[in-house]
């Protein structure tokens, strides 16, 4: 079952509020919004809907309680369901036009789901989270327990079979103790006995019964002193059995310590120590000798290499020398270029003079003529003005001439225009019609929806196969409810698993009887026990020959020898018999056993036949019901399916009914309403057609409609077009006379720039511009050649003085030889000089801290086996030797006897312990005085013995019991009465504890007994999707999930991808909470796989994980989202990104 949609009508802080779930691949929706947004309410709100309101509820602040109501839109896979739930005493599940809904209308989509399981297995919260890794934690060595209330979503488990323990154990425990209730009734029965005892008639019968229970008392006496006896024996044979082997260790030790012989005691590490100083050692003078030839190597290329030291003080000189020379190698083109430039420019200042009608006879002179750069501006100014003032002034005057003409055409098509009215009944006829929109369409999809109605009862007609009945009587039928149906299916089940339990039994008694009989048998091939009925047979055939002699019927000198053997052969029987004592002994409790098991196979046998009728009783009572109901063998597993197919059946035939009278009702409608368009259209006076359909008539009286409408529309927009047309003319008149006044001021100012700048006053804007230009270009280009002249060819013509002078002063210091030579040639002479003599210099350097540190390197290894040598000599002193060969063997000893001591304590320290208080000579008494083989045939012995003397003891003590109650029972005064009813009373509260104790005990055995019984059937697979969530929930941080059976409870580990177990309590508090979400989200996919799906409500669970866990904790639930619907309730919407990376961009999320 998924929610579509969710509708919070009256509920909470929500009015009319809906909540959307579209379908997806992934059905995952988020619901996000601050604290007290409403995500708790709307948790509260889906169980409401699903399972009735409470009789209180604490979200009735806004609404009053019996207002409350909530709605929804849901689905499976066999069918939808639309309906509301209200706040009411009955019939609380309504359908969306309030009608009352039959209360097992959900039933096809919830099954056998009530409120508590529903909020357990598919509810979650961060408090429930945290409460089951803690119950996690207090269950870890119970693997049983921890599976169990994971998968049940029940953490307080372990605490209710720990009251069930607890109880139990202040009923009654093998222990007496006066918190008790059975020793406390006890002890009252005592006191009362006691009472009883005093107040019986001392009579003849008394006096037997007393000697009876005093003969009784001193035979239980005597045979509780044999039975200490026998334990003490059988602790010496235990003892004995157990320190054998360490004394035997302890005394091989001492034997090797003597063989060693005296020792000198070394470091336990000398081993160790030996081993790294050789290495040391050998290493050492390897590398000694590795850089004593590259010392002499080095050493040798060092004295080939001359460095000239002149050059190498005056390389910063040469460099910048060498540097000026790249940098001014380009100059003297440079300079010729420049002066070139300068004399195209005058040419160009000359052709512009000549536009002008200027001389140009010098540049000084043609500066003085220039206008100055003030006048230039404002005639630029001028020109760029007129321009927009021309424009403007065009405008103003088309303006008013539009303007005239638009209020000339609206006073036209306001006189041309014609007006009418609309009756309001043709209004309210178009509207009635159209209300039923396309009528064609809507009458096919009820006639649609009245065949696929009609095909859906028929299809679920067929369903009901062999019991399909007409509606009539399928509504008739009374059908048992679906708790009794679930009730009998349960109790089937019950039968079957408890026959399955018992033949499980009975396949383990078989095998146990076939078990003793093997061993029996076996035990017989081994032992060849002599019986008593072979010592019996011995001893006849001895008497009968020796009463036929002393008769005299046999001779004895005939059969004297044969007598003789005879007697001999009894003896040795006899003798025999009493040699395999203990193997009879043994035998025969193989038997007894054997006959016990064999009795309780009996009873097991028993047990499954009766099982077996009450099966057959239960299938017949319900076959007898079925056709009482007239669904004559119908199995019981198919009722409840039946039932659900009969009541889609009924609602299939509602929704039929409903679909028919909605298809002529619509009919029924349409026709009235094209009447009465019809009479309203011919009221108007429009002709019209008999046989034209509803949809034409409507768009013919919306055409005449509109057409007058239109027109009053038209008319009222014209009329305020032409007021706002009139009132705009008289602006548009007084912006024409500004124009004209500003074109007037400008052609005044015109006239005098012209006269500044020597130009004529009727001169056009074009020549003016022209003059402009050139004046312009004459200004830049004069400018330009003092740029030339001034910042590039006097500046270079600088630096190369300055270089030559350079130049020269270092050849005169450096080369006297080159001094006669160009600046540029003694620049990259020395140069090429300088690299020759850097390079040497480089090398001497390189050459000479290789020397340095081969030097070092050599001291190092000398020290290294300096010290090594010294790291040996304390252990050679103290051994006694000069040689490290001594010193192994001086070493392997000293460890040897260090070996042989640690044993020698552990084997002391294990033989004391294990001696019950006995010092060490006592042990080796008792051991050296027992005989070790036979040692385990005496044990066996003794513990028979010991047996036989319990089972004597039990009916020693039944015997005083019965003895006891006998004498008490004398009496015959008021106190003996009184006596007797306290004893009574005790007895009675004996009773009531026993049986509140047997109920108890019970109910912890059988909920241990389900926690392992699930532990077996769910283990496997449960640990086994349950890792692969784990592995995802910690990033791989645990690869998966296991669990240890060496250990007794078995626990459950976590094993890392590192390979190391980490136990429950080794986890930390969010990887428990981790753990149990895995085990919970494994348990409900199982649970999906068998059951029917229901949604999974998540709540605030990652609040306390880190983004790249949440990231896993939304893996998890996107695998399970793909099984059934999750809605996830979150405060944090930081949470969305991570979402939409896992769920992809599509996925719903819903803001409160």
């Amino acid at each position: 079952m998924r929610f579509h949609r969710l509708d919070l009508i009256k509920y909470g802080k929500f009015s009319d509020r809906s909540v959307e779930f579209p379908v997806a691949k992934q059905d995952f929706h988020m619901i996000v919004g601050p604290n007290e947004a409403g995500k708790s309410t709307l948790r509260s709100a889906i169980v409401d809907l699903l399972f009735g309101f409470p009789l209180r509820s604490v979200h009735s602040f806004l609404h009053p309680l019996n207002e409350l109501r909530l709605g929804a839109y849901i689905s499976n896979a066999a069918g939808s369901l639309e309906f509301q739930r209200a706040k009411a005493q009955k019939q609380t599940l309504r359908s969306p036009v309030d009608a009352v809904l039959s209360d097992t209308e959900l039933t096809p989509f919830l099954g056998t789901a009530d409120r508590s399981f529903f909020d357990q297995m598919f509810g979650l919260d961060h408090t429930r989270l945290v409460s089951g890794g803690n119950s996690i934690l207090n269950a870890e060595n119970d693997v049983g327990q921890i599976l169990f209330q994971s998968a049940a979503g029940v953490a307080s488990l372990g605490k209710i079979r720990d009251a069930l323990v607890a109880e139990a154990d202040k009923l009654w425990a093998p222990r007496k103790s006066n918190d008790r209730a059975y020793y406390i009734a006890l002890d009252q029965l005592d006191k009362a006995t006691t009472a009883l005892k005093e107040a019986t008639v001392r009579t003849k019968v008394w006096v037997e019964a007393n000697s009876k229970v005093e003969s009784l008392q001193e035979s239980l006496s005597n045979e509780r002193e044999r039975h200490q006896k026998l334990q003490s024996q059988r602790t010496r044979l235990e003892r004995i059995r157990r320190l054998a082997p360490f004394l035997m260790t302890l005394r091989d030790n001492e034997q090797k310590l003597g063989e060693l012989g005296e020792v000198i005691e070394l470091p336990a590490d000398a081993a160790a120590i030996l081993a790294a100083a050789e290495r040391e050692l050998a290493i050492a003078a390897e590398r000694l000798e590795m850089r004593n030839s590259e010392v002499e190597k080095i050493t040798e290329a060092l004295s080939k290499i001359v460095v000239d030291q002149t050059l190498i003080d005056r390389a910063a000189d040469i460099t910048k020398l060498d540097n000026l020379r790249l940098q001014y190698s380009a100059y003297e083109g440079d300079i010729a270029n420049r002066k070139n430039e300068i004399a195209a420019l005058w040419r160009a200042v000359g052709n512009a003079c000549a536009q002008l009608g200027w001389a140009p006879d010098s540049e000084s002179a043609i500066v003085q003529r220039m206008p100055t750069l003030l006048v230039r501006r404002e005639l630029r100014q001028l020109v760029r003005d007129r321009g927009g003032i021309i424009q403007t002034l065009r405008a103003a005057e088309q303006a008013e001439k539009n303007k005239d003409s638009e209020i000339a055409a609206l006073s036209k098509q306001l006189a041309d225009l014609q007006m009418g009215d609309v009756k309001p009944a043709l209004r309210a006829a178009l509207a009635n019609a159209k209300s039923f929109g396309d009528t064609e369409l809507a009458n096919q999809k009820r006639q649609t929806t009245l065949t696929k109605a009609k095909s859906a009862l028929e299809c679920y007609l067929a369903e009901l196969s062999q019991w399909c009945k007409p509606l009539p009587d399928l509504l008739s039928l009374k059908l048992p409810s679906q708790e009794k149906v679930n009730r009998l299916i349960q109790e089937r089940q019950t039968l079957i698993s408890d026959r399955k339990t018992e033949l499980l039994r009975l396949k383990n008694q078989t095998a146990e009887v076939a078990r003793i009989e093997l061993q029996i048998a076996q035990f017989n091939e081994l032992h060849q026990i002599t019986t008593l009925e072979a010592v019996i047979e011995a001893r006849t055939k001895r008497d009968e020959l020796w009463c036929g002699i002393k008769t005299g019927a046999i001779d004895l000198e005939l059969e004297g020898l044969s007598f003789e053997r005879k007697i001999a052969y009894a003896d040795q029987i006899a003798d025999s018999r009493l040699d395999d004592v203990e193997e009879a002994t043994e035998l025969q409790s193989l038997i007894h056993q054997l006959e016990r098991e064999k009795q309780s196979l009996t009873l097991i046998e028993g047990q499954l036949s009766k099982m077996d009728d009450d099966i057959q009783l239960f299938d017949d009572r319900w076959a007898q019901e079925a056709a009482n109901m007239d669904l004559a063998g119908m199995a019981l597993e198919e009722i409840g399916a039946w039932m659900l197919r009969r009541e889609k059946v009924l609602s299939a035939g509602i929704a039929y009914q409903d679909a028919q009278e909605e298809f002529d009702s619509f009919i029924r409608l349409v026709a009235d309403s094209r009447l009465n368009l019809v009479k309203a259209l011919k009221e108007t006076g429009l002709e019209v057609i008999e046989t034209d359909k509803l949809s034409v008539l409507c768009i013919q009286a919306e055409n005449y409609i509109q057409a007058i409408d239109s027109a009053k529309v038209r008319h009222e927009t014209l009329s305020a077009q032409l007021r706002e047309a009139k009132s705009l003319n008289a602006a548009l008149k007084q912006a024409t006379e500004d124009a004209k006044f500003e074109e007037s001021r400008w052609s005044k100012n015109w006239s005098i720039t012209l006269a500044k700048l020597g130009l004529a006053s009727d001169s056009d804007i074009g020549m003016v511009e022209g003059a402009l230009e050139l004046i312009e270009q004459i200004a830049e280009k004069l400018e330009k050649m003092r740029q030339i002249q001034v910042e590039r060819i006097d500046t270079m013509n600088a630096d190369l003085r300055a270089f030559s002078i350079e130049a020269k002063r270092l050849a005169e210091v450096i080369v006297p030889d080159l001094i006669d030579q160009p600046a540029e040639k003694i620049a990259q002479s020395l140069a090429n000089r300088l690299i020759l003599v850097r390079e040497s210099f480089t090398e001497s350097s390189r050459l000479k801290e290789s020397l340095r540190v081969a030097s070092s390197q050599v001291l190092e290894d000398q020290e290294s086996i300096q010290t090594a040598t010294a790291s040996l000599k304390p252990l050679m002193d103290k051994a006694g030797v000069d040689t490290s060969v001594l010193l192994h063997e001086a070493i392997r000893r000293s460890d040897e006897q260090r070996r042989l001591n640690a044993e020698l304590t552990e084997s002391k320290t294990n033989l004391i312990n294990g001696g019950d208080g006995l010092t060490r000579e006592q042990i080796e008494a008792e051991v050296d005085a027992a005989d070790l083989i036979q040692l385990t045939s005496d044990l066996a012995y003794v513990n028979d013995e010991i047996s036989e003397a319990v089972q004597k003891q039990s009916n020693l003590s039944a015997d005083l019991a019965n003895a006891l109650r006998a004498l008490s029972e004398i009496g015959g005064s008021d106190a003996a009465t009184q006596a007797e009813a306290k004893r009574q009373e005790a007895l009675a509260q004996m009773s009531d504890v026993a049986e509140r104790y047997v109920k108890v005990f019970t109910a912890g055995r059988l909920l241990r007994w389900s926690i392992d019984r699930y532990r077996e059937e769910k283990q496997g697979p449960l640990l086994q999707r349950a890792g692969a969530i784990f592995s995802t929930l910690t990033s791989g941080s645990f690869s998966k999930l296991i669990v240890d059976f060496e250990r007794e409870p078995m626990v459950l580990e976590g094993l890392r991808t590192d390979g190391k177990m980490v136990g429950i309590s080794g986890m930390s508090d969010g990887t428990r909470d981790q753990l149990y979400l895995a085990l919970r989200l494994a348990a409900l996919e199982m649970h999906l796989e068998q059951a029917m799906p229901l949604p999974f409500i998540a709540d605030d669970l990652f609040i306390n994980y880190d983004d790249v866990r949440s990231k896993a904790g939304f893996e998890a639930l996107k695998a399970l989202s793909e099984q059934t619907q999750v809605i996830f309730l979150s405060h944090h919407d930081h949470l969305i990104p991570t979402i939409q990376d896992v769920f992809g961009g599509q996925v719903n999320v819903v803001f409160l």
